[in-house]
Parts: structure tokens; C-alpha cells; sequence
């Protein structure tokens, strides 16, 4: 009872802890989210800024281009030398902002000099940060990528103005300026001018259309971001007031039957301290040992002054089991009574909430159970075999009681099995005679002990150890069978886990050199029965040292597991793939009709092997070098078709090298 207290104590702190971690979690998650909306709004804020400061640059630009058509055309009528000037000055502008933009294409952009382009540009200085941020962070979007193209266009058709104002030029102060040539030059400012706006329209148009795209981006992922936090929130709440709920009402069934137990007339339970203080008792515990309430109140009752000197060293092993894991194994020992006497008591006892100084522990008095014999067996064997399931029945298989364990390790309890242990005990037998020889030794009334697998309520498999004891009276009469259920479900899997890598190849998982030997002395046994034929086959990997040079061994080592799976995709289930070492493989190929269907098999084999691989981003070809020995032509025992396998696949090899000598 008190080792199930302390359970239910140990689920209450671990759920505690995953309360916190939850309320952690949403603090976390809000911060988080805090932090990247507050992301949101400086990055929305610095785009906002980038496209006004790009807005803004354009309206400077297109001014100066308007100012720069504007006095063209007038230099192109008056020939004032004014005018000219002024459309420099407007070109000015136009120029400072392509340096700008030649400096932001370039790679890593020169912000020096687009700075000094944009002030040029008629910008203010202030601006020249955003202009550079919002490019390096958005030139490779599609808005801006088709802003570019924009620029481009824009600087490409002004340079064509700047060709027409330089033939005014020389028209004029070499010719005096010919009318019919200068109606020509104006028509042509005139088309530019109209082009140079429908890009200006078109800059804008793109840059506002990128504004409203960024706008949605930003608020669809601010909201997404903001519903996400407020699901995960109501989500980790529910689990939270779901645990509070759980953990209020197993603190309640756990103090219920802790007070009931302490209040009981069967067991003493004490609070006590490291220093022997016992700090309080319950009644059962008192008159077990004749002390009263005062005794305990005065401070008379210490439970090392109550431990005769013999039992000391043994206290003391309890005294670390408690250290270590908190709780110690229960024993037997006795107490000094108030009267001096001897009391025989079985204790057990444990830590309270992590503390090393105090806690709790029950004693049972032992005296009544000396008097009877067969109690005293049947609970010695309960005590001594608690951790295990437990079944005690009557000599007719009858079930008396089970304990938590069995219905912890199994999932049944008394009422699942109707009160009747052969429901549980006469399956997972490896076969009916076993069954009915354990049946024989128990109508004999003697022991027996052996391994079952069992399937649970919930239909997992679990491989017990049953140990079914005899329990006999002071006439050597059988009274009751105890049950004991071990899982050792574990040890099963582990050990058929070190059975498995004792006959496989660590690293491809095919059977090693050991089981290929059975293997393949087994198949010399079955065809020396039917008179088949079966086949060895040797293949070695060629020139695959250098690839474990090149690309070192862990591609190696890939390119080894990728050999054995095409190699086991290449043969049938009957047959054996063994890596005997390095790159070197075997195959035993069973039961064929006729030794051609060696070669035809070797030919799919190498296809296989041979086709590229793609491993770790390499492209990997290689060679494979394959010697067959068939029996019994080629050898009737293991060694004879081994080595004529080995020397065929040399052989194929040595010619291969020939061959690619000969290439080369």
C-alpha cells in the first residue's frame, strides 16, 4: 500500500512538472510571437519607408527628365546658350541617380557610391539608407526584378535624349541650326518624352503594386502567426486544467487510502526522521510496541534506541538503498517494546518529497504469523516475490487473490480470468504436450517453472517466466499454489537481438560468414537428398578502394549498403547474400533447375550492382568482378565450392584489368 502512495505521490510531481513546461510553453509561445510581430511592424515600417523614398526618387527623376525635354526643346527654338545649360543641370540629376543604380547592381553593391548617386539625384540624404536596405533586401523579388527592368529601360531611352541634345548641339553652332533638321530633332524628343512617361507610370504602378503585395504578406503571416498562438494557448489551457483536474483527484484517492491505512488496525505506520525522531505514529504501531500517546509526545519513542544493536548494520543498508533511490526494500528486523520484549516486525520505508532527512515507514508485527506456519510461508512468499505478478490459488487451481503486479505486467485481473488460474496458465505453451506435462507435475502437486508468451487485454505479446510453487503444512500437505509471473520480455527481444548481429554483418545487415557456412552445409545436405543442384557465387567490388580515398569512408561504407540491397533485390528469398569482408560478397543460390540459370543470374547480378550510384551528392560507378562454382560439377563439399568460386571470380577480375589495360 505504501509503495502504491508513493506511486501516485511520484505521477502527481510528474505531473506538476508538466504543467510548468506547458505554462513555459505559452509564455515562450507568446513571447515568441510578440517578438515576431514587433518584426513585422519594423519590417513593415522600413518597406513603407524604402517605397516612399523609391516614390519619391522617381517624382525627382521624372521632374528632371520633364526639365531636361523642357529646355531642349527651347534651346532647339531660341539657341539660348541658357537653356542648354539648364537641361545639363536637369541631366544632372538624371545621371546621379543611374550611377546609383549601376552601384546597387553591382556585386557587393557599392553603397558609397549610391549614396552620392542618390544625393545627386536631388535625394535627401536621409534617404539614401532606405533606398540601399530596400534594394539589398528586395531586388530579387519579382516586383522589384521587374522595377529593374524598368530602370534599365528608363536609363537606356535617356541616353538616346542625350544623343539628340549633343546632334541640336552641333546642328546648331555648326550649321546655325536648320529648321527642317531641328523639326526632326523635336519630333524625336517629342517620342522619347512620351515613352519615357508611359516607364514612369509603369515604375510607379509596379512599386505600388509591390506595396500592397508586402501589406497582405505581412498581415496574412501577423495573423497567421496570432491564430497559431491563440490554438497552441487553448490547446496547452485543456491539457493544464486537464492535469489539475487528474492531479486533484488522485492526491484525493491517494490521501483517502493513506489515512484509511493509517487508521487501520493492521499495520503501524510512523513519520520519522533521519536523526531516529519519530514524529508521529498511528495507534496500531503504538500498541504493537505497548508505548501510548504520551510516549510519542514526550519524545520517549526513537526508533534507533528501539533497534537492538545487531540489527544496526542492517539498517544501515537500508539507510543507503534510501539515499540512492528513495525508498529501501522491505526486511525484517526487531523492536524493543516498552516492556523491553522483542518485537519481529517486517518494515519498509521511504523518502517524502525528495527530502533526505525525513519520511514515512510501515512495520507489520510478525508475532501472530509465527504462531502459524503456512501464513507465515504464504506471506514470506508474497513479500519476497512482490515486484513480480502474483496468483495464489487453492490446490485445485482455484484463484484465492492476485496482487497489482500481475494485473500491471499482464493487464488481467481476478475477475478477467472468473476465478479460474488454467484461464490464464493454458496458453502460450509452445505446444500442447508442454501443457500437459506442467498440468501432470501439478495434480502430482510438485513445482514447476518454464516460459510462456502471453497475449494481453490489449493484444501486445509478452514472453513471461512462470514459477508455480507448492505450499505445504506441517503434515506435508499441499495447500495453496503461488503463481509467479516475471516479464522478461526484454531479455527475450535482447537476446534475439545479440543472436541476430552474432550470424549478420554489422553494417549491411546480410548474414555473415557464420550462417553462410550453415547455410550452405545445410544445402549440400538437402540436395544429397533430392539430387538438385544449387550455385556459389563470388562477387568483388572493382576499384573500390579509391572511392573510399576520394570520398572517404563513410561514402564507402554507403555505397557497401546500397551493393547489398540490389543485391538482395536481384535474387530470390530462397537464396543467401553474405558480405564476407571489405567489398567482397557470396551467394548461395538454392534449389535451380539447371546450372544455365547461373549464368543468367550472374548477368543480372553485375546489371545491377554496376548502374550508378548517387550517394551524398557523388555519382559513383563501379565495377564488379563474379565467379560461380555450381554443384556438385564444380565441388561436393563446402571448401572445394568456395575456393572455385573464389578462383573464378579472380579469374573474371584479372581479365577485367586486362581489359581496361588495353583500353587505356
Amino acid at each position: 500500500m505504501k509503495t502504491k502512495f508513493v506511486r501516485n505521490l511520484e505521477i502527481l510531481r510528474q505531473r506538476a512538472r508538466s504543467t510548468v513546461a506547458k505554462v513555459l510553453l505559452i509564455i515562450g509561445m507568446f513571447v515568441g510571437i510578440c517578438i515576431i510581430l514587433v518584426t513585422l511592424v519594423y519590417l513593415q515600417g522600413n518597406i513603407f519607408d524604402g517605397v516612399r523614398t523609391y516614390v519619391r526618387g522617381e517624382g525627382l527623376w521624372a521632374k528632371a527628365q520633364k526639365d531636361a525635354i523642357f529646355y531642349l526643346t527651347h534651346y532647339s527654338h531660341d539657341k539660348n546658350e541658357v537653356d542648354y545649360q539648364r537641361y545639363l543641370a536637369a541631366t544632372d540629376v538624371i545621371m546621379g541617380d543611374s550611377q546609383a543604380r549601376q552601384a546597387l547592381r553591382s556585386v557587393p553593391i557599392d553603397e558609397q557610391a549610391a549614396k552620392l548617386g542618390f544625393i545627386q539625384g536631388g535625394n535627401d540624404e536621409r534617404d539614401t539608407e532606405s533606398l540601399i536596405w530596400f534594394f539589398r533586401h528586395f531586388h530579387s523579388t519579382p516586383h522589384m526584378q521587374e522595377a529593374v527592368n524598368v530602370w534599365l529601360l528608363a536609363d537606356e531611352r535617356f541616353e538616346s535624349v542625350m544623343e539628340l541634345a549633343e546632334n541640336i548641339r552641333d546642328e546648331i553652332n555648326q550649321f546655325g541650326g536648320r529648321p527642317e533638321i531641328l523639326n526632326q530633332y523635336r519630333q524625336q524628343l517629342i517620342e522619347a518624352n512620351e515613352e519615357l512617361l508611359r516607364l514612369e507610370i509603369a515604375f510607379s504602378a509596379i512599386l505600388s503594386e509591390g506595396a500592397r503585395w508586402v501589406k497582405q504578406m505581412t498581415w496574412l503571416i501577423g495573423l497567421g502567426a496570432l491564430l497559431l498562438f491563440i490554438g497552441m494557448v487553448i490547446f496547452a489551457s485543456r491539457q493544464i486544467i486537464h492535469n489539475i483536474a487528474k492531479s486533484e483527484q488522485l492526491l484525493f484517492m491517494s490521501e483517502s487510502r493513506f489515512n484509511s491505512l493509517k487508521n487501520s488496525n493492521t499495520i503501524g505506520i510512523v513519520s520519522w526522521q533521519l536523526d531516529g525522531t519519530i514524529q508521529d505514529a498511528n495507534d496500531h504501531f503504538l500498541k504493537m510496541l505497548d508505548f501510548d500517546r504520551t510516549d510519542l509526545t514526550s519524545g520517549l519513542i526513537n526508533w534507533r534506541s528501539l533497534t537492538p544493536p545487531e540489527y544496526e548494520a542492517r539498517d544501515a543498508i537500508a539507510l543507503a538503498e534510501l539515499a540512492q533511490y528513495g525508498h529501501c526494500q522491505q526486511y525484517e528486523k526487531q523492536l524493543i517494546s516498552k516492556s523491553g520484549a522483542l518485537i519481529p516486525v517486517m518494515l519498509g520505508a521511504s523518502f517524502l518529497n525528495g527530502s533526505q532527512q525525513e519520511g514515512v515507514a510501515y512495520f507489520m508485527d510478525l508475532s501472530a504469523s509465527k504462531q502459524a506456519e503456512d501464513k507465515l510461508r504464504l506471506a514470506a512468499t508474497v513479500f519476497n516475490a512482490s515486484t513480480d505478478g502474483i496468483i495464489i490459488t487453492d490446490p485445485q487451481l482455484n484463484i484465492i487473490s492476485t496482487n497489482q503486479a500481475f494485473t500491471d505486467i499482464t493487464g488481467f485481473t481476478q475477475q478477467h480470468l472468473q476465478g479460474d488460474a488454467t484461464r490464464f496458465i493454458n496458453s502460450g505453451h509452445e505446444n500442447e504436450d508442454a501443457y500437459q506435462a506442467m498440468l501432470n507435475l501439478l495434480q502430482q502437486g510438485e513445482q514447476w517453472q518454464g516460459e510462456i508468451l502471453k497475449e494481453t487485454l490489449l493484444g501486445d505479446k509478452l514472453a513471461l517466466s512462470l514459477r508455480i510453487n507448492t505450499v505445504r503444512n506441517d503434515q506435508h500437505l499441499l495447500t495453496h499454489f503461488v503463481i509467479v509471473i516475471t516479464d522478461i520480455s526484454e531479455r527475450k527481444a535482447e537476446e534475439e537481438y545479440l543472436r541476430h548481429i552474432a550470424h549478420h554483418d554489422a553494417l549491411t545487415n546480410l548474414p555473415n560468414r557464420v550462417l553462410f557456412h550453415t547455410k550452405l552445409e545445410q544445402a549440400i545436405v538437402h540436395v544429397q537428398r533430392t539430387k538438385g543442384i544449387f550455385a556459389v557465387i563470388f562477387l568483388d567490388l572493382d576499384n573500390f578502394k579509391p572511392i573510399n580515398d576520394q570520398f572517404g569512408h563513410d561514402v564507402g561504407d554507403r555505397l557497401l549498403q546500397e551493393v547489398a540491397k540490389r543485391l538482395s533485390s536481384a535474387i530470390r528469398q530462397i537464396d543467401t547474400i553474405t558480405r564476407l569482408g571489405g567489398d567482397e560478397f557470396v551467394i548461395l543460390l538454392e534449389h535451380l533447375p539447371h546450372a544455365e540459370n547461373v549464368q543468367i543470374l550472374q548477368e543480372k547480378i553485375v546489371h545491377s550492382v554496376t548502374k550508378p550510384y548517387t550517394i551524398s551528392g557523388h555519382l559513383i560507378h563501379i565495377g564488379a568482378s563474379i565467379g560461380s562454382a555450381v554443384y556438385p560439377e564444380d565441388g561436393t563439399d563446402v571448401k572445394s565450392l568456395i575456393n572455385h568460386a573464389d578462383q573464378a571470380m579472380y579469374s573474371m577480375k584479372k581479365t577485367n584489368k586486362t581489359h581496361l589495360q588495353s583500353l587505356g
